[in-house]
Protein backbone atom coordinates (compact mmCIF):
# COMPACT_ATOMS: atom_id res chain seq x y z
CA UNK A 1 0.00 0.00 0.00
CA UNK A 2 1.36 3.57 -1.15
CA UNK A 3 1.51 6.02 1.75
CA UNK A 4 -0.43 8.54 1.92
CA UNK A 5 1.69 11.80 2.58
CA UNK A 6 -0.82 14.03 2.07
CA UNK A 7 -2.62 12.74 4.99
CA UNK A 8 0.33 12.94 6.69
CA UNK A 9 1.07 16.42 6.03
CA UNK A 10 -2.55 17.47 6.69
CA UNK A 11 -2.34 16.19 10.20
CA UNK A 12 0.67 17.92 10.50
CA UNK A 13 -0.32 21.07 9.90
CA UNK A 14 -3.32 21.09 12.34
CA UNK A 15 -0.91 20.28 15.25
CA UNK A 16 1.08 22.97 14.26
CA UNK A 17 -1.91 24.96 14.00
CA UNK A 18 -3.05 23.86 17.50
CA UNK A 19 0.71 24.21 18.45
CA UNK A 20 3.45 26.07 17.80
CA UNK A 21 2.31 27.72 14.80
CA UNK A 22 5.05 30.20 14.83
CA UNK A 23 8.23 27.87 14.49
CA UNK A 24 5.95 25.93 11.68
CA UNK A 25 5.62 28.92 9.52
CA UNK A 26 8.99 30.66 10.47
CA UNK A 27 10.81 27.44 8.63
CA UNK A 28 8.76 28.22 5.26
CA UNK A 29 9.96 32.06 5.88
CA UNK A 30 12.44 32.89 2.99
CA UNK A 31 14.72 34.60 5.47
CA UNK A 32 17.86 34.25 3.76
CA UNK A 33 15.89 35.34 0.35
CA UNK A 34 15.04 38.93 1.86
CA UNK A 35 18.12 39.09 4.12
CA UNK A 36 19.97 39.20 0.63
CA UNK A 37 17.35 42.20 -0.31
CA UNK A 38 18.05 44.38 2.77
CA UNK A 39 21.93 44.24 2.82
CA UNK A 40 23.84 47.35 2.55
CA UNK A 41 20.68 49.22 3.53
CA UNK A 42 21.65 51.82 5.90
CA UNK A 43 18.98 51.76 8.61
CA UNK A 44 19.68 52.17 12.60
CA UNK A 45 18.93 49.21 14.64
CA UNK A 46 15.19 49.10 16.04
CA UNK A 47 13.34 46.94 18.70
CA UNK A 48 11.18 46.14 15.77
CA UNK A 49 13.31 45.27 12.83
CA UNK A 50 11.62 44.69 9.32
CA UNK A 51 12.74 40.81 9.31
CA UNK A 52 10.85 40.57 12.48
CA UNK A 53 7.90 43.10 11.00
CA UNK A 54 7.23 40.87 8.02
CA UNK A 55 7.53 37.52 9.98
CA UNK A 56 4.57 39.00 11.99
CA UNK A 57 2.61 39.96 9.16
CA UNK A 58 2.55 36.44 7.79
CA UNK A 59 1.47 34.97 10.75
CA UNK A 60 -1.43 37.85 11.41
CA UNK A 61 -2.69 36.60 7.94
CA UNK A 62 -3.00 33.12 9.18
CA UNK A 63 -5.21 34.03 12.61
CA UNK A 64 -8.85 34.58 12.79
CA UNK A 65 -7.91 37.62 15.20
CA UNK A 66 -6.32 39.88 12.61
CA UNK A 67 -5.81 42.91 14.98
CA UNK A 68 -3.13 45.07 15.82
CA UNK A 69 -2.82 44.14 19.42
CA UNK A 70 -2.75 40.44 18.39
CA UNK A 71 0.11 41.09 16.07
CA UNK A 72 2.09 42.48 18.66
CA UNK A 73 1.71 39.78 20.87
CA UNK A 74 2.57 37.38 18.14
CA UNK A 75 6.03 40.06 18.01
CA UNK A 76 6.51 39.48 21.30
CA UNK A 77 6.46 35.83 21.02
CA UNK A 78 9.04 35.87 17.96
CA UNK A 79 11.37 38.55 19.51
CA UNK A 80 11.46 36.38 22.94
CA UNK A 81 12.54 33.73 20.34
CA UNK A 82 14.93 34.99 18.68
CA UNK A 83 16.55 36.44 21.57
CA UNK A 84 16.86 32.99 23.04
CA UNK A 85 18.49 31.79 19.78
CA UNK A 86 20.87 35.00 19.72
CA UNK A 87 22.12 34.55 23.15
CA UNK A 88 22.34 30.39 22.22
CA UNK A 89 24.79 31.40 19.42
CA UNK A 90 26.66 33.97 21.27
CA UNK A 91 27.58 31.60 24.16
CA UNK A 92 28.61 28.65 21.46
CA UNK A 93 30.74 31.53 19.97
CA UNK A 94 32.72 32.77 22.91
CA UNK A 95 32.89 29.20 24.30
CA UNK A 96 34.66 28.28 20.83
CA UNK A 97 37.03 31.20 21.14
CA UNK A 98 37.68 30.54 24.67
CA UNK A 99 38.87 27.27 23.37
CA UNK A 100 41.00 28.83 20.94
CA UNK A 101 42.70 31.14 23.26
CA UNK A 102 43.51 28.16 25.59
CA UNK A 103 45.12 26.15 22.75
CA UNK A 104 47.72 29.21 21.68
CA UNK A 105 50.67 30.36 24.25
CA UNK A 106 49.54 32.68 26.65
CA UNK A 107 50.88 36.13 26.66
CA UNK A 108 51.92 38.77 29.06
CA UNK A 109 49.78 41.30 30.64
CA UNK A 110 46.07 41.28 32.09
CA UNK A 111 43.81 38.24 30.95
CA UNK A 112 41.29 38.64 28.26
CA UNK A 113 37.56 39.30 29.11
CA UNK A 114 34.93 38.13 27.72
CA UNK A 115 31.64 39.19 27.67
CA UNK A 116 28.15 38.41 25.43
CA UNK A 117 27.27 41.60 23.60
CA UNK A 118 23.97 40.89 22.38
CA UNK A 119 22.71 43.34 19.39
CA UNK A 120 20.71 46.57 20.62
CA UNK A 121 17.50 45.24 19.59
CA UNK A 122 17.70 42.19 21.97
CA UNK A 123 18.48 44.07 24.37
CA UNK A 124 15.26 45.29 25.76
CA UNK A 125 11.65 44.10 25.86
CA UNK A 126 9.30 45.05 23.42
CA UNK A 127 6.62 47.52 24.44
CA UNK A 128 3.07 45.99 23.81
CA UNK A 129 1.99 49.39 22.56
CA UNK A 130 0.56 48.97 18.70
CA UNK A 131 1.74 52.12 17.95
CA UNK A 132 5.07 51.24 17.47
CA UNK A 133 4.49 47.87 15.49
CA UNK A 134 1.89 49.93 13.29
CA UNK A 135 4.95 52.30 12.32
CA UNK A 136 7.25 49.47 11.59
CA UNK A 137 4.48 48.10 8.88
CA UNK A 138 4.69 51.45 7.27
CA UNK A 139 8.33 51.24 7.06
CA UNK A 140 8.47 48.44 5.80
CA UNK A 141 9.60 48.31 2.11
CA UNK A 142 7.01 47.56 -0.66
CA UNK A 143 9.93 45.95 -3.06
CA UNK A 144 10.59 43.57 0.33
CA UNK A 145 7.10 42.57 0.45
CA UNK A 146 7.05 42.11 -3.36
CA UNK A 147 9.89 39.72 -3.21
CA UNK A 148 9.03 37.89 0.13
CA UNK A 149 5.68 36.91 -2.66
CA UNK A 150 8.11 36.00 -5.37
CA UNK A 151 10.14 33.75 -2.76
CA UNK A 152 6.85 32.09 -1.82
CA UNK A 153 6.16 30.68 -4.80
CA UNK A 154 7.47 27.17 -6.17
CA UNK A 155 10.19 27.19 -8.48
CA UNK A 156 10.21 24.40 -11.11
CA UNK A 157 7.17 22.50 -9.94
CA UNK A 158 6.11 19.22 -11.79
CA UNK A 159 3.78 16.38 -10.84
CA UNK A 160 1.28 14.33 -12.90
CA UNK A 161 -1.13 18.11 -12.60
CA UNK A 162 1.30 20.55 -13.17
CA UNK A 163 1.98 19.97 -16.80
CA UNK A 164 0.11 18.51 -19.78
CA UNK A 165 1.18 17.66 -23.32
CA UNK A 166 4.46 19.28 -22.05
CA UNK A 167 2.34 22.54 -21.29
CA UNK A 168 2.45 24.64 -17.94
CA UNK A 169 -0.77 25.29 -17.23
CA UNK A 170 -2.44 28.39 -15.69
CA UNK A 171 -5.69 29.66 -15.24
CA UNK A 172 -6.47 33.39 -14.60
CA UNK A 173 -9.77 35.32 -13.31
CA UNK A 174 -10.67 38.03 -11.47
CA UNK A 175 -12.83 39.03 -8.76
CA UNK A 176 -13.50 42.22 -6.24
CA UNK A 177 -12.62 43.01 -2.56
CA UNK A 178 -13.72 45.42 0.01
CA UNK A 179 -11.55 48.25 1.52
CA UNK A 180 -11.92 50.78 4.26
CA UNK A 181 -14.00 54.04 3.46
CA UNK A 182 -11.22 56.32 4.43
CA UNK A 183 -10.65 59.36 2.19
CA UNK A 184 -7.14 57.92 1.17
CA UNK A 185 -8.36 54.94 0.16
CA UNK A 186 -11.95 56.52 -1.55
CA UNK A 187 -9.55 58.21 -4.06
CA UNK A 188 -7.83 55.81 -5.53
CA UNK A 189 -10.70 52.97 -5.35
CA UNK A 190 -14.07 54.62 -5.01
CA UNK A 191 -17.29 53.18 -6.28
CA UNK A 192 -18.96 55.45 -9.21
CA UNK A 193 -22.16 54.92 -10.72
CA UNK A 194 -22.63 57.19 -13.73
CA UNK A 195 -19.68 59.50 -13.02
CA UNK A 196 -20.89 60.36 -8.85
CA UNK A 197 -19.67 58.64 -6.18
CA UNK A 198 -20.82 55.45 -3.77
CA UNK A 199 -21.77 56.01 -0.70
CA UNK A 200 -20.48 52.48 -0.33
CA UNK A 201 -17.30 50.62 0.68
CA UNK A 202 -14.67 51.24 -1.62
CA UNK A 203 -13.71 47.93 -3.80
CA UNK A 204 -10.45 46.88 -5.74
CA UNK A 205 -10.25 44.59 -8.72
CA UNK A 206 -7.99 41.54 -8.09
CA UNK A 207 -6.75 39.84 -10.89
CA UNK A 208 -5.17 36.53 -10.39
CA UNK A 209 -3.26 33.74 -12.29
CA UNK A 210 -2.89 30.19 -10.33
CA UNK A 211 -0.82 27.19 -11.38
CA UNK A 212 -2.34 24.31 -11.77
CA UNK A 213 -0.16 21.36 -10.11
CA UNK A 214 1.03 24.01 -7.16
CA UNK A 215 -2.53 25.69 -6.32
CA UNK A 216 -0.24 28.71 -5.64
CA UNK A 217 -0.92 32.64 -7.03
CA UNK A 218 1.94 32.60 -10.03
CA UNK A 219 1.08 36.51 -9.88
CA UNK A 220 -1.46 38.93 -9.38
CA UNK A 221 -2.78 42.90 -9.92
CA UNK A 222 -4.80 44.99 -7.71
CA UNK A 223 -6.44 48.12 -9.47
CA UNK A 224 -9.86 49.99 -9.28
CA UNK A 225 -12.78 48.36 -10.28
CA UNK A 226 -13.60 50.42 -13.16
CA UNK A 227 -10.49 49.49 -14.53
CA UNK A 228 -11.30 46.80 -17.38
CA UNK A 229 -10.28 43.41 -16.05
CA UNK A 230 -8.84 42.42 -19.72
CA UNK A 231 -6.44 45.18 -19.34
CA UNK A 232 -5.31 44.25 -15.92
CA UNK A 233 -4.41 40.57 -17.42
CA UNK A 234 -2.93 42.00 -20.53
CA UNK A 235 -0.27 43.63 -18.45
CA UNK A 236 0.21 40.26 -16.96
CA UNK A 237 0.51 38.23 -19.65
CA UNK A 238 4.00 39.40 -19.92
CA UNK A 239 5.22 37.54 -16.99
CA UNK A 240 3.93 34.60 -17.62
CA UNK A 241 6.89 31.99 -18.90
CA UNK A 242 6.88 30.98 -22.63
CA UNK A 243 5.43 27.19 -23.54
CA UNK A 244 2.69 28.26 -20.66
CA UNK A 245 -1.07 27.00 -21.33
CA UNK A 246 -3.79 29.25 -19.52
CA UNK A 247 -7.39 28.10 -19.02
CA UNK A 248 -10.06 30.91 -19.32
CA UNK A 249 -13.17 31.89 -19.31
CA UNK A 250 -15.91 33.63 -21.81
CA UNK A 251 -14.59 36.95 -20.88
CA UNK A 252 -11.05 36.31 -22.34
CA UNK A 253 -12.21 35.57 -25.91
CA UNK A 254 -11.22 38.73 -27.88
CA UNK A 255 -8.74 38.89 -30.45
CA UNK A 256 -6.38 41.67 -28.38
CA UNK A 257 -5.62 38.57 -25.31
CA UNK A 258 -5.23 35.84 -28.13
CA UNK A 259 -2.83 37.82 -30.94
CA UNK A 260 -0.71 38.71 -27.65
CA UNK A 261 -1.06 35.07 -26.39
CA UNK A 262 0.35 33.71 -29.93
CA UNK A 263 2.71 36.78 -30.10
CA UNK A 264 4.34 35.34 -26.83
CA UNK A 265 4.80 31.49 -27.41
CA UNK A 266 1.74 31.13 -24.96
CA UNK A 267 -1.68 28.78 -25.74
CA UNK A 268 -4.71 29.46 -24.71
CA UNK A 269 -8.01 27.37 -24.44
CA UNK A 270 -11.29 29.33 -23.60
CA UNK A 271 -15.02 29.35 -24.74
CA UNK A 272 -17.22 30.78 -27.95
CA UNK A 273 -19.00 33.24 -26.28
CA UNK A 274 -20.13 34.90 -28.85
CA UNK A 275 -20.91 34.48 -33.10
CA UNK A 276 -17.72 34.91 -34.53
CA UNK A 277 -16.85 35.04 -38.60
CA UNK A 278 -14.01 32.50 -39.40
CA UNK A 279 -13.42 31.02 -42.29
CA UNK A 280 -12.84 26.55 -42.15
CA UNK A 281 -9.18 25.50 -42.93
CA UNK A 282 -9.64 21.94 -42.43
CA UNK A 283 -11.72 19.48 -40.31
CA UNK A 284 -10.12 16.96 -38.45
CA UNK A 285 -12.77 15.20 -36.81
CA UNK A 286 -16.62 15.75 -35.98
CA UNK A 287 -16.90 19.00 -34.54
CA UNK A 288 -12.93 19.67 -34.64
CA UNK A 289 -11.98 21.82 -37.39
CA UNK A 290 -9.23 24.31 -37.82
CA UNK A 291 -10.33 27.73 -38.51
CA UNK A 292 -9.10 31.22 -39.55
CA UNK A 293 -9.73 34.20 -37.68
CA UNK A 294 -9.01 38.04 -38.96
CA UNK A 295 -8.76 41.22 -37.07
CA UNK A 296 -12.40 42.73 -36.35
CA UNK A 297 -13.64 45.80 -37.68
CA UNK A 298 -14.67 46.77 -33.65
CA UNK A 299 -11.40 47.00 -31.85
CA UNK A 300 -11.24 46.87 -28.12
CA UNK A 301 -11.96 50.10 -25.80
CA UNK A 302 -9.11 49.37 -23.07
CA UNK A 303 -6.50 49.11 -24.94
CA UNK A 304 -4.56 51.90 -26.61
CA UNK A 305 -1.58 50.32 -28.05
CA UNK A 306 -3.70 47.25 -29.96
CA UNK A 307 -2.43 44.13 -31.44
CA UNK A 308 -1.10 44.44 -35.30
CA UNK A 309 -4.10 43.17 -37.32
CA UNK A 310 -3.62 40.22 -38.76
CA UNK A 311 -4.97 36.54 -39.55
CA UNK A 312 -4.55 33.28 -36.97
CA UNK A 313 -5.39 30.17 -36.76
CA UNK A 314 -7.45 28.04 -33.82
CA UNK A 315 -8.84 24.96 -33.32
CA UNK A 316 -12.91 25.23 -32.55
CA UNK A 317 -14.18 21.80 -30.77
CA UNK A 318 -17.92 21.32 -30.80
CA UNK A 319 -19.34 18.80 -27.74
CA UNK A 320 -22.09 18.17 -25.86
CA UNK A 321 -22.27 17.91 -22.29
CA UNK A 322 -24.10 15.34 -20.40
CA UNK A 323 -27.07 17.67 -19.34
CA UNK A 324 -27.22 17.98 -23.36
CA UNK A 325 -25.86 21.43 -23.82
CA UNK A 326 -24.04 22.24 -26.60
CA UNK A 327 -20.19 23.94 -26.18
CA UNK A 328 -17.73 25.76 -28.50
CA UNK A 329 -14.40 25.43 -27.48
CA UNK A 330 -11.59 27.94 -29.04
CA UNK A 331 -7.84 26.91 -28.60
CA UNK A 332 -4.22 28.16 -29.76
CA UNK A 333 -3.39 24.55 -30.01
CA UNK A 334 -3.19 22.94 -33.21
CA UNK A 335 -1.42 19.77 -32.39
CA UNK A 336 -3.38 17.03 -34.72
CA UNK A 337 -1.87 14.20 -32.39
CA UNK A 338 -3.48 15.67 -29.14
CA UNK A 339 -7.50 14.26 -29.38
CA UNK A 340 -10.64 16.60 -29.04
CA UNK A 341 -11.53 14.85 -25.79
CA UNK A 342 -8.56 15.65 -24.16
CA UNK A 343 -8.99 18.67 -24.59
CA UNK A 344 -12.62 18.58 -23.58
CA UNK A 345 -11.29 17.44 -20.27
CA UNK A 346 -8.44 19.41 -19.53
CA UNK A 347 -10.85 22.62 -19.38
CA UNK A 348 -12.82 21.14 -16.75
CA UNK A 349 -9.96 21.65 -14.46
CA UNK A 350 -10.52 25.60 -14.71
CA UNK A 351 -12.56 25.53 -12.11
CA UNK A 352 -9.72 24.94 -9.62
CA UNK A 353 -9.41 28.50 -10.09
CA UNK A 354 -12.74 29.37 -8.68
CA UNK A 355 -11.46 27.00 -5.39
CA UNK A 356 -8.10 28.90 -5.33
CA UNK A 357 -10.41 32.50 -5.05
CA UNK A 358 -12.47 31.27 -2.66
CA UNK A 359 -9.92 30.15 -0.31
CA UNK A 360 -8.03 33.22 -0.29
CA UNK A 361 -11.00 35.55 0.04
CA UNK A 362 -13.37 33.53 2.31
CA UNK A 363 -10.65 31.02 4.06
CA UNK A 364 -7.93 33.38 4.86
CA UNK A 365 -10.33 36.29 5.17
CA UNK A 366 -8.98 38.82 3.24
CA UNK A 367 -12.66 39.38 1.57
CA UNK A 368 -12.04 42.62 3.31
CA UNK A 369 -8.85 44.83 3.46
CA UNK A 370 -8.50 46.47 7.18
CA UNK A 371 -5.53 48.60 6.03
CA UNK A 372 -6.53 52.44 5.69
CA UNK A 373 -4.41 53.78 3.29
CA UNK A 374 -3.65 52.16 -0.41
CA UNK A 375 -0.11 51.63 0.66
CA UNK A 376 -0.94 49.58 3.34
CA UNK A 377 -3.53 47.91 1.86
CA UNK A 378 -1.39 46.77 -1.16
CA UNK A 379 1.03 44.98 1.37
CA UNK A 380 -2.00 43.33 3.83
CA UNK A 381 -2.66 42.08 0.14
CA UNK A 382 0.55 40.92 -0.60
CA UNK A 383 1.30 39.37 2.26
CA UNK A 384 -1.90 37.53 2.84
CA UNK A 385 -1.33 36.23 -1.00
CA UNK A 386 2.30 35.54 -0.35
CA UNK A 387 1.31 33.67 3.27
CA UNK A 388 -1.56 31.35 1.22
CA UNK A 389 1.48 30.39 -1.59
CA UNK A 390 3.61 29.44 1.70
CA UNK A 391 0.71 27.02 2.91
CA UNK A 392 0.47 25.57 -0.31
CA UNK A 393 4.03 25.32 -0.94
CA UNK A 394 3.82 23.07 1.91
CA UNK A 395 0.43 20.66 0.60
CA UNK A 396 2.95 20.62 -2.82
CA UNK A 397 5.67 19.14 -1.09
CA UNK A 398 2.99 15.96 0.51
CA UNK A 399 1.04 15.92 -2.95
CA UNK A 400 3.97 16.32 -5.47
CA UNK A 401 4.06 12.07 -6.08
CA UNK A 402 0.67 11.16 -5.31
CA UNK A 403 -2.16 11.38 -8.14
CA UNK A 404 -4.65 13.57 -7.10
CA UNK A 405 -5.39 17.28 -7.59
CA UNK A 406 -4.41 20.16 -5.21
CA UNK A 407 -7.81 21.53 -4.88
CA UNK A 408 -8.81 19.21 -2.46
CA UNK A 409 -9.43 21.47 0.47
CA UNK A 410 -6.63 20.62 2.48
CA UNK A 411 -5.95 24.17 3.29
CA UNK A 412 -8.97 24.40 5.10
CA UNK A 413 -7.09 21.87 7.46
CA UNK A 414 -4.80 24.46 8.01
CA UNK A 415 -7.00 27.37 9.04
CA UNK A 416 -9.48 27.50 11.95
CA UNK A 417 -10.86 31.14 10.57
CA UNK A 418 -13.19 29.60 8.72
CA UNK A 419 -16.11 31.74 10.55
CA UNK A 420 -18.56 34.97 9.44
CA UNK A 421 -17.55 37.79 9.69
CA UNK A 422 -18.78 40.84 11.91
CA UNK A 423 -17.60 43.61 10.71
CA UNK A 424 -19.67 47.09 11.44
CA UNK A 425 -20.84 50.09 9.02
CA UNK A 426 -17.21 51.86 9.74
CA UNK A 427 -15.58 48.10 8.30
CA UNK A 428 -14.81 47.75 11.77
CA UNK A 429 -13.75 43.54 12.30
CA UNK A 430 -15.38 42.23 15.90
CA UNK A 431 -14.51 38.60 16.84
CA UNK A 432 -18.72 38.41 18.47
CA UNK A 433 -21.54 39.63 17.84
CA UNK A 434 -23.45 42.56 19.69
CA UNK A 435 -26.44 44.19 19.42
CA UNK A 436 -24.75 47.60 20.46
CA UNK A 437 -25.71 50.27 22.64
CA UNK A 438 -29.00 50.29 25.25
CA UNK A 439 -31.20 52.31 24.44
CA UNK A 440 -32.42 54.96 25.80
CA UNK A 441 -35.82 55.45 25.00
CA UNK A 442 -38.21 52.55 26.10
CA UNK A 443 -39.32 50.45 23.39
CA UNK A 444 -42.50 49.69 21.59
CA UNK A 445 -43.86 45.88 22.28
CA UNK A 446 -45.69 46.06 19.21
CA UNK A 447 -43.18 47.26 16.48
CA UNK A 448 -40.40 45.36 18.15
CA UNK A 449 -41.44 42.57 20.32
CA UNK A 450 -39.39 41.18 23.07
CA UNK A 451 -36.56 38.49 22.30
CA UNK A 452 -36.37 39.93 18.59
CA UNK A 453 -32.55 40.27 17.35
CA UNK A 454 -31.02 43.35 15.33
CA UNK A 455 -29.82 41.88 12.01
CA UNK A 456 -26.17 43.55 11.83
CA UNK A 457 -25.07 45.26 8.41
CA UNK A 458 -22.76 43.03 7.01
Amino acid sequence: MKENRSLAISSKIQECKMGNIIGFLDKEFPSEVLKLKTEGAKTRERVFTVHNTLLTMVLTAVQQDKTLKNSVDLYYMIHQEHKIQALAELEQNLKAQKEADASTSKRAGRPKTYALHMPKSLEKDISLNTAAFSKARERVPMDLVTELFKASRVEGAKNCYSHWNGYRVFSADGTYLQLQDTEGIRAQYEVKHNGVGSQGYPQGLLEVIIERGTGQLYNYKLSNRHVSELSLFYEMLDELPKGSLLLLDDLYNCFEIISKCKRLGIEIVVPAKRVRNYEVKERLAEGDEIIEIKTPKSRSKWLDNKEKPGKILLRRIQYRSLEGDDYVLITTILNKAILKEDIQLLYLTRWDIEIGIREIKTVMDINVLRSKTPDMALKELCVSLATYNLIRKIIYASIKDLPFSPKEDLIFKFYTLHQDILMDKKGRIYNRWSSGRRRAESIDSKTNPAGKKTQQNI
